[in-house]
């Protein structure tokens, strides 16, 4: 569990979706930070365009991933229980 005074939980288990927007953000993040090392060290300067085209809106599928999850949590308000600590 995250640490912080603010801290929101589901009420029962989590929505499908949720976990799978989780995994794929996480997932996105693992790419961007690979990406800008091994476009640094190890990839070569003609990279295929798909893999270009990724690099340049990955920022982009980034706010667009956590954008979803607010909408997740906002769309099952009714099963996120607000935790206040400290």
């Amino acid at each position: 569990m995250l640490a912080g005074p603010h801290q929101f939980e589901f009420v029962d288990k989590e929505p499908l979706i949720f976990r799978v927007v989780v995994t794929v953000l996480f997932a996105n993040t693992f790419a961007m930070l690979f990406l800008a090392f091994a476009g640094k060290y190890f990839l070569p300067k003609n990279i295929p365009e798909t893999i270009r085209w990724y690099a340049n809106h990955s920022i982009v599928i980034q706010f667009v991933l956590l954008a979803v999850l607010a909408a997740i949590l906002l769309v099952f308000r009714k099963r996120v229980r607000y935790i206040r600590r400290g």
